[in-house]
């Protein structure tokens, strides 16, 4: 049958909006286009309408003889009273008889309808295409006076609009009450990828605002977002959001909205002048509605209710404002980056990458209170404590360098203000006085613990300064806190009063009830184990850095204390140090009448001694391993607890007992790093078990509490801590082996058989690392460099150096390639090869020959360059030279 169709194109950019085809119109064939510029509704008999979508383009539809002089009359129509309705830009549409503006991103990831009739509101807002703003109240100005709100909502007179080529902007927007006048100017400018929106606000008159929308979103619900990743690496978390008016403010604006089951993501960052500052709030409104809104003011808001962030059940985070006849402003940029880009952590085999990743974005991120407020409580429990020595730890699964910039400024912030002159730093912080000392609590929120004086924030302010460094390396920022980290060291040294290495605490006595650490109700005294293990750590760290810094006479004396602590440490109990040939692992701590205490092998004591390396025996650490695993098989426990069996009583709070209870046994997952470090040099596979055991907690019940309960192995308490994902820091540190170095990206893998073919992707100081294990070695992609190697190496593609470790286990030699990707000017690779016999030869050898020998210095390292030309791969073998 011959086909006599004519084929018409119709530019349905002219089309007015619902534009009406005559219902008489017969057509052959159904015409539905659903990817954009128009869609034609109808059956295969009728159309009723032709509607414009986001996404205008010409369409050439196939019509017959019967049909065609009708429909192009309509459509002449359409197009000749709809002139008013124009596009001066490919991606700004202008419906001035409907008074709407129309705006997208080049990709269409991002549109944005204004409303200015009667109003000026953005009452539709699509991401990733799908709307996300509640139409009736969408995203407006406002400000709250008297406890009234007052918006461009409605009933305010229309702006006046001018469209530019790649701008629209809305002037005299005018609305307010109670007093308080405002005008604002809205311009919305394209810049590629994003949406630029610059607000202008004059107040007209004097007054206070007890609030404001600068702007304000309202989003259609609860489950529009799973969250909000915040500038400084915390996260507003939907699920903490559990009460109509909950509601979280903190003091900056950049912000990504993520949903974990849908790829799209609204990103917007925040800027404004310089002497300004910015807010946010977020609150779940009675309706349902999660919104969200900037303030913006000449000084930082205060918080109404003391320190605190959250508040379960009301919106006034934030004190009123004073406000005269001024001009305020505030930029927001709108983009949608792909989540799946965006969050791309690699190919994770054997394990549930979904799970890290969103356990990444949510746990590990919710210790991050504020600017300046970081720990392991959070904000929905109105604490951060100072004595966790694992939260710039944090920062390697977090990955953001918001986190790192926020840790630094929040250092500098304690320095000044949380580490007193003799060098003691308060323990804790709290939104309002809470469990503090009377007197301690101080007007930045500072304290002392009721429980006692917690000699393990001063090593902890100590290595989180030094772990924070390896990942910036900003040796400026170091200098500025050597003085601090040394008095905070230097505090607990002038502790050892009986000069045996060991330092002594507040307490004499566990009779007298008063904690020393962490386990803050158990009444460590004395001699204290755990405290003394992080002070080796310290004194290990900061020996090394004060090597760098140029102060010798330091760096020696820290070495020596190390050294002298660790000799006294592994003594027996009665010789003095802590290890207990009875009970085959370190008891906890010893009162100074000399009698032993935590002897009931607790888990944090154990995972230090070694993890830190002060339990540096293989058949100890076999010991203490074994006796773990063994009781844990024994009760079945998927996480390691406190503690394996009861303290002796009198050694902890009555409330701890019967065992088991809360610190004395329950299961808490702040030592998972320490324990997969323990584990992961001996055997790998069992650390590998227990981080795949949280993991599966976490795809079960989001670890959204505090602990888990011994007997019944449930969740338990709404002290919700971040410090939950310790064992994910633990795969990445301990089994991927990722150790960032202040010079180099260090790697000390150790895959489990299932781990193989593993793709890590990972960011440091703005570079991109892929990572890649298999059986026998690993290889990392950096810039123009590409490395192959077994055991452990680094690379710093900045400079282009590789450092490679024998491995006197293995044998003095060591097989790995070498290359660089994409072609260009040559590239130089220095290498350096560690752990060869002093003074000794070694022999390059590659597919041509072998080098000249190379000669190793005193020091055990031997040097030699590789020259890339193009993009190529070389393959070489280092041998001690016979």
């Amino acid at each position: 049958m011959t086909d006599h169709g004519l084929l018409l194109s119709v530019d349905v950019e002219a089309l007015a909006p619902d534009t009406k085809v005559p219902a008489d119109l017969k057509l052959r064939n159904s015409l539905c286009f659903f990817d954009g510029g128009a869609r034609i509704f109808g059956s295969t008999e009728r159309v009723c309408t032709l509607r414009r979508t986001p996404r205008p383009r010409i369409y050439t539809m196939k019509l017959y003889p019967t049909e065609f002089v009708s429909l192009l009359l309509t459509l002449f129509a359409a197009c000749s009273t709809a002139g008013v309705a124009r596009r001066v830009h490919s991606d700004i549409e202008h419906d001035a008889p409907n008074k709407r503006i129309i705006i997208s991103d080049d990709s269409k990831n991002i549109i944005l309808r204004i409303r200015y009739d009667g109003c000026c509101m953005i009452d539709r807002l699509r991401v990733g295409g799908e709307d996300v703003v509640r139409a009736d109240t969408g995203v407006c100005g406002a400000i709250s006076v008297g406890g009234a709100w007052f918006s461009t909502r409605e009933g305010i007179p229309d702006p006046k609009v001018n469209i530019m080529d790649n701008s629209a902007t809305l002037t005299g927007i005018r609305y307010g009450g109670g007093g308080v006048n405002v005008t604002e100017n809205w311009i919305f400018t394209l810049q590629g990828g994003a949406i630029v929106w610059r607000i202008d606000r004059e107040y007209l008159t004097k007054g206070s605002v007890d609030d404001m929308y600068f702007p304000g979103f309202d989003f259609k619900d609860m489950s529009t977002w799973t969250g909000a990743l915040l500038g400084f690496g915390g996260v507003a978390w939907c699920k903490l959001f559990d009460a109509p008016g909950a509601s979280y403010g903190v003091h900056n604006g950049n912000i990504t909205f993520w949903n974990r089951d849908r790829r799209r993501c609204l990103r917007i960052d925040a800027s404004a002048p310089a002497g300004e500052s910015v807010a946010v709030r977020f609150s779940r409104q009675p309706s349902g509605v999660w919104s969200f809104n900037y303030s913006a003011s000449e000084s930082e808001l205060k918080t109404k209710y003391g320190l605190t962030r959250f508040l379960h059940d009301r919106q006034d985070v934030f004190a009123p404002v004073a406000v005269a006849p001024s001009k305020v402003s505030i930029q927001l940029t709108l983009s949608a980056p792909d989540s799946d880009t965006l969050f791309d952590r690699g190919d994770l085999k054997g394990i549930d990458g979904r799970a890290v990743r969103d356990l990444c974005n949510t746990i590990a991120r919710i210790g991050a209170v504020d600017e300046h407020i970081i720990g392991s409580n959070g904000y929905y429990s109105d604490f951060a404590v100072l004595h966790e020595p694992w939260i710039s730890q944090l920062g390697l699964v977090i990955g953001d360098d918001g986190y790192f910039r926020a840790m630094a400024e929040m250092i500098d912030f304690q320095r000044e203000r949380a580490v007193g002159k003799d060098g003691r730093v308060k323990s804790r912080w709290s939104g309002r006085p809470a469990d503090d000392v009377p007197g301690t609590y101080d007007a930045n929120g500072y304290y002392e613990c009721q429980w006692g004086q917690l000699m393990d924030s001063q090593t902890s302010f100590a290595i989180n300064a030094a772990e924070l460094f390896e990942f910036t390396n900003d040796r400026a920022w170091l200098v500025r806190q050597k003085p601090a980290c040394e008095g905070a060291i230097d505090y607990l040294l002038s502790r050892d009063k009986d000069g045996d290495g060991l330092v002594e605490m507040a307490t004499d006595s566990c009779k007298q009830g008063k904690s020393s650490d962490w386990i803050d109700v158990v009444w460590a005294s004395h001699e204290n184990a755990l405290v003394n293990a992080q002070l080796y750590e310290a004194l290990t760290h900061w020996s090394a850095l004060e090597n760098l810094l140029g102060d010798g006479s330091r760096a020696d004396n820290y070495k020596k204390a190390a050294a002298k602590l660790k000799m006294q440490f592994n003594k027996n109990a009665a010789d003095g140090g802590f290890w207990d040939p009875e009970n085959q692992c370190y008891d906890y701590w010893r009162d100074a009448d000399g009698s032993m205490h935590g002897r009931n092998c607790v888990i944090p004591v154990q995972f230090s001694a070694i993890g830190y390396g002060l339990c540096d025996d293989p058949a100890r650490a076999a010991a203490i391993l074994n006796k773990i695993e063994s009781a844990m098989t024994k009760e079945s426990l998927f996480f390691w607890p406190l503690c394996l069996t009861s303290f002796a009583p009198g050694e902890s709070v009555a409330f701890q007992y019967p065992f088991p209870n809360y610190e004395n046994g329950d299961i808490f997952f702040a030592w998972g790093e320490l324990g997969t470090r323990a584990y992961a040099a001996r055997e790998p596979a069992l650390a590998v078990k227990y981080i795949k055991n949280l993991l599966a907690r976490y795809a079960m019940d989001g670890l959204a509490y505090q602990r888990v309960l011994r007997s019944s192995q449930k969740g338990e308490g709404n002290d919700i801590l971040s410090n939950n994902c310790s064992a994910i820091v633990g795969l990445y540190r301990n089994i991927y082996g990722i150790q960032p170095r202040h010079d180099a990206l260090y790697l000390n893998p150790r895959p489990t058989p299932e781990l193989y073919g593993t793709v890590v992707r990972y960011r440091l100081r703005g570079r991109e690392y892929k990572i890649q294990y298999s059986k026998d070695s690993t290889s990392v992609e950096c810039g123009d460099i590409f490395v192959n190697a077994p055991g452990a190496f680094a690379v710093d593609p900045e400079t282009h150096r590789v450092h490679y470790y024998l491995d006197a286990d293995v044998g003095q030699s060591i097989r790995f390639r070498e290359g660089r990707r994409g072609a260009g000017s040559n590239v130089s690779i220095q290498n350096t090869v560690h752990g060869c016999a002093a003074g000794a030869s070694y022999q390059l050898v590659t597919k041509g020959g072998s080098t000249p020998a190379i000669q190793a210095d005193a020091a055990g390292e031997a040097s030699f360059v590789v020259e890339f030309n193009d993009a190529e791969t070389k393959t070489f073998e280092i041998r001690r030279a016979k």
